[in-house]
């Protein structure tokens, strides 16, 4: 039985390497709740007026403002700031008081002084993007709405992505209200690339793919330099599967690299993960450390990628940089122990190993530990008691992995009673209980396989291993086949195209005796696998239907990957033992 699976986590932003998913958003999510009733116009009388001169006051204002930005309180600096453009009627004022509001995060301060701003520049757009959006971060999306308008109207749109951004996370009430504005927006705006993407939006999150790839479109004839509606197909691309058209698509704003902007590095870089062209991607994330050399994600993906394509000097320059940015990212260290694994450089992989002490990586560490340091089983049962004693949380996974390093070992007796231990601490531990069947059944304890794998199904009625290891142990003796074809079925319910699975219900409908179905699954489950288990089946009931010739074709040519294969070679006896007489 192998040991755990080691599963290469790429964490751009905390990401499987094989999967990268780089989000990129328009605007940060928030969670909403309060649905739009009706739009109604706000009232605004626009007004020009001449900045006032500044008073002894005022400069105190400003003065008191400037000590509480440098003291990092911008709160209190927007509010003196507010004060001194409400005095003086100055536009510059007016706007700096908004963009520290927005830096201390204060919704209501921002649409304060947005406000302010908009009566003293009534033509100017901008007031009324940050007032929509301040509307939205605080659950308004009605008078969010009205704000868009006023902004509409004065040439603006920029608002009405971050206003879609904002409602992902609330009601479908709420989305359905900002569509409906947005359509009916259209015909009198038809030509503004915002509402188009921001119906682009809609439509991603609510997976209409056609229907959103049709709005960037529109937004993309409007600007082709569109930067978010760029990533935005990009990204509807990806979700369509069509990675090399976004490969196509996206290469034509990203080279020179040196130029590209970095929304666009970033899904270009995913899109090349996707297609496994680790070379190319690595070189668009080398780009990206050297414009954001404090960005931990960034070196930590060109450390990973450095290390898919074997360039480990590279691997190691990149994660010991993340190191120095956070002397917590174990996973770093974790790459760096298997970066010297490839390069046969035993101790210092022990030493990186034994630096993984949190995350997510822990476990493999421990078990790559185990690998090298090979302790006897004597050594091993008090290795893995002080293990567990280390990381509690660990605890149970830990039993299964002293079971299997025992199984490793040739003892199997110890590594049941590993199985027995950490089922006596964790019964209803899934791993532990699949582990101990599997084990079991080599042991040729059908009993407690049975048991074992029944007990999975009643913690997890859906547990696909369980349903189908139990089906095919049923099968596989011959009894309870009824039973055994009911669990199969429900196990290939939740994996239609797993060849296993596909195995197991040819092989039950082989004992049940529809020959037929049986062939015809056995040779789905051979086609997706090749595997010399499906070879013996598929074997067995070609030799069942008289095709004598083809049993033996199917069988030496696993013979000829495998020549040793048991499984092969018995089903050869048991077909001839079988079916002698004819």
């Amino acid at each position: 039985m192998p040991r755990l699976s080691f599963n290469t986590r790429f964490n751009c932003l905390q990401l499987p390497l094989r999967c990268l998913g780089i989000g990129i958003a328009c605007a940060f999510i928030v969670n909403c709740s309060n649905p739009i009733k009706s739009i109604q116009p706000l009232s605004v009388e626009p007004q020009s007026q001449t900045p006032a001169s500044l008073t002894s006051e005022n400069l105190s204002d400003l003065l008191v403002g400037e000590f509480s930005l440098q003291r990092g309180d911008s709160e209190a600096a927007t509010l003196h700031l507010l004060d001194v453009a409400q005095s003086t009627q100055d536009l510059d004022t007016a706007k700096r008081a908004t963009y520290l509001a927005q830096f201390s995060q204060n919704p209501s301060l921002v649409k304060q002084t947005s406000l302010l701003w908009s009566q003293i520049s009534p033509q100017d757009p901008v007031p009324w993007q940050y007032i929509a959006q301040s509307e939205a971060v605080m659950d308004r999306f009605e008078p969010a709405l009205q704000a868009l308008a006023e902004e509409l109207k004065r040439g603006g749109g920029d608002g009405l992505p971050h206003v879609t951004s904002l409602s992902i996370n609330h009601t479908n009430a709420t989305q359905a209200d900002l569509q409906q504005a947005f359509n009916a927006w259209l015909n009198i705006y038809p030509k503004r690339k915002q509402l188009h993407l921001a119906l682009a939006l809609l439509a991603q999150h609510a997976e209409q793919t056609d229907a959103a790839i049709i709005h960037i479109g529109q937004a993309l004839a409007q600007d082709s330099q569109y930067l978010q509606a760029q990533v935005v197909y990009g990204e509807l691309l990806i979700a369509n599967q069509q990675t090399q058209a976004a490969d196509t698509y996206l290469n034509q704003f990203t080279q020179p690299l040196i130029k590209a902007p970095r929304h666009l590095i970033t899904l270009h870089a995913q899109v090349l993960t996707l297609l496994t062209q680790y070379q190319r991607a690595y070189k668009y994330f080398d780009e990206l450390t050297k414009r954001y050399p404090k960005d931990l994600s960034y070196s930590y993906s060109a450390g990973l990628l450095a290390y898919e394509n074997h360039d480990y000097a590279m691997a190691y320059r990149h994660l010991q940089r993340v190191i120095e940015l956070n002397p917590d990212s174990h996973s770093a260290y974790y790459y760096m122990g298997l970066s010297a694994l490839r390069e046969d450089l035993s101790t210092q992989a022990v030493n990186y190993l034994q630096q993984v002490t949190k995350g997510p990586d822990r476990l493999n560490a421990i078990s790559l530990l185990l690998d090298l340091e090979n302790p006897d089983i004597p050594q091993s049962i008090q290795h893995f008691q002080q293990l567990r004693l280390q990381n509690p949380d660990l605890a149970a996974d830990l039993f299964t992995l002293e079971s299997q390093y025992l199984q490793d070992l040739d003892d199997p007796k110890s590594a049941e009673l590993a199985y027995q231990a950490g089922l006596k601490e964790y019964p209803d531990h899934i791993p532990l209980l699949y582990g101990y069947a599997l084990l079991a059944q080599s042991l040729h304890q059908f009993s407690s396989t049975e048991f074992m794998l029944q007990r999975i199904i009643d913690i997890d009625p859906n547990h696909t291993n369980a349903l189908n290891a139990l089906g095919y142990a049923y099968a596989d003796r011959g009894i309870k086949l009824t039973e055994a074809e009911s669990l199969i079925r429900k196990a290939l319910a939740n994996e239609p195209e797993n060849a296993a699975i596909i195995d197991s219900l040819g092989w039950v409908s082989y004992r049940l005796g529809h020959l037929r179905q049986s062939l015809t699954l056995l040779t789905k489950a051979y086609d997706i696998m090749p595997a010399a288990e499906i070879a013996a089946h598929l074997g067995a009931v070609q030799w069942a239907l008289g095709d004598t010739k083809g049993a033996f074709k199917t069988w030496n040519l696993a013979l000829s990957i495998e020549p040793d294969n048991a499984l092969i070679k018995q089903a050869i006896l048991d077909a001839q033992n079988e079916f002698h007489s004819d």
